[in-house]
């Protein structure tokens, strides 16, 4: 994912959050607002409480493979996704459909 598309600073998190609207699933929480720049922008938060570091990128890395395949950028949306502690590492299959489910969501609000 290209810079322009991450969202790494504190308060545009939490703009996000707390500006944004809320959708959950099983394994990720996502918030959502529409921003005035065209192209969609990602932010992935993972709490500690997850694992140790190993497991926190590994999560990290899953979450990005996924918005590689799924996301079409052009879509005016930032987007925070953060991990919940039932997040299992081992059932991919289930991840990419929590989040192509969680994107058609947004896409349809």
């Amino acid at each position: 994912m290209k810079v322009k598309n991450r969202i790494k600073k504190y308060n545009e998190f939490e703009k996000v959050i707390h500006e944004g609207k809320l959708l959950r699933s099983d394994f990720l929480t996502l918030y959502f607002l529409k921003n005035e720049l065209g192209y969609a922008r990602v932010g992935i938060s993972i709490p500690t409480k997850s694992g140790n570091a190993v497991v926190r990128n590994k999560i990290k890395r899953q979450i990005r493979a996924v918005l590689a395949k799924e996301l079409d950028l052009g879509i005016g949306f930032d987007l925070i996704f953060i991990a919940r502690k039932s997040y299992d590492i081992e059932n991919k299959t289930k991840i990419s459909a929590d989040i192509v489910t969680l994107l058609k969501e947004v896409g349809n609000k």
